[in-house]
């Protein structure tokens, strides 16, 4: 599992590395690949690997369950109980079971330029003296850093 920088994690998070399908098209759902022969960097069904990756700048609500193979984009937002079961775009608010895109955080075109920033690559002191304009208003950070 790979964790960006200045990621907020609720309590109860829980994130399911273990990479163990379970197939109900086989003849068997146990998971004879992960389990009995070592096979770590793909499920054992040839699909994507099993690592998640959190990006930068994303917020995961309480109880939330995030699946193997997921990856969840810069300045994403995952609702409370959210079960995440497919990769989550930038700036994305997901929630429900299995969790779907609620709304986008800002316009394609904000989202862009935010993405062309990265603020969170900036030092600490940077962060620091831009503070007020990294909690205001999005158009204010936008104007001064684009």
């Amino acid at each position: 599992m790979a964790l960006g920088a200045f990621c907020s994690v609720a309590g109860n998070v829980s994130f399911e590395c273990s990479g163990g399908s379970h197939v109900p098209w086989a003849a068997t759902t146990f998971p004879i690949h992960s389990r009995m022969m070592n096979a770590t960097d793909l499920n054992s069904h040839g699909g994507k690997p099993v690592g998640i990756t959190i990006a930068n700048d994303v917020w995961i609500g309480r109880q939330a369950l995030i699946m193997p193979g997921v990856h969840i984009a810069d300045g994403a937002i995952v609702a409370a109980g959210a079960i995440v079961t497919r990769d989550v775009p930038p700036y994305a608010i997901v929630g429900g079971v299995p969790a779907k895109l609620i709304r986008y955080r800002f316009s394609q075109d904000v989202i862009a330029k935010l993405l062309a920033i990265r603020w969170w690559e900036w030092s600490d002191e940077k962060i620091k003296q831009e503070a007020a304009f990294l909690t205001g208003p999005i158009e204010l950070f936008i104007e001064r850093h684009a």
